[in-house]
């Protein structure tokens, strides 16, 4: 009986250093981080803050991947606020920015706007944004909401000052409040 274990061990001990040489010689170019598509730097839960021109930004993201020139967004979540009375929030649960170019596109944006006690949402399927500029442009249209307005524009651009304009198309419905009288 002896015998048996002593030989079963045996055989296993083989099988166990057959495999471990044949998995030390396998390719490496089978096991390339090219083809195996990882990023180059992978970071997860970030928050950032920056005050700039009376402004305090601050920038929530779920995870950022960069591979090559790109980094990829995941969960954004962006507030400004500039005193007490005023701010702006904005979440995307997709985006690129492109280092060399210093552009950055958004997906599916949700947001809002807050000033002198105002609220006003807004909404748009891509917005972009080039470094150094003071717009966003929503080139596939956005939507504008507010207590008795609602703006539709085909191509958008926002300016961080609060203004916005449309290009190739417009519409703006509103309703003036009923008198209490």
């Amino acid at each position: 009986m002896r015998r048996v274990f002593t030989g079963l061990f045996l055989v296993a001990a083989a099988l166990m250093a057959w495999y471990a040489a044949h998995d030390a010689s396998l390719d490496t170019d089978r096991l390339s981080v090219d083809r195996a598509n990882l990023p180059d730097m992978s970071l997860e839960a970030l928050e950032f803050q920056r005050e700039e021109g009376g402004v305090e930004w601050t920038v929530k993201v779920a995870l950022a991947e960069k591979r090559g020139g790109e980094i990829r967004l995941a969960s954004l979540d962006v507030t400004a606020v500039r005193g007490s009375e005023e701010s702006i929030s904005l979440r995307s649960p997709s985006g690129v920015f492109r280092e060399e170019e210093g552009t950055a596109v958004l997906y599916d944006v949700t947001g809002s706007v807050h000033r002198d006690g105002e609220v006003g949402l807004f909404e748009a399927p891509e917005a972009d944004w080039t470094r150094g500029d003071d717009e966003v442009t929503f080139a596939k249209g956005a939507v504008f909401r507010r207590e008795g307005l609602l703006f539709e524009g085909n191509m958008v651009r926002a300016s961080f000052s609060g203004a916005f304009s449309a290009e190739k198309g417009a519409s703006v419905s509103w309703s003036v409040p009923e008198s209490s009288d």
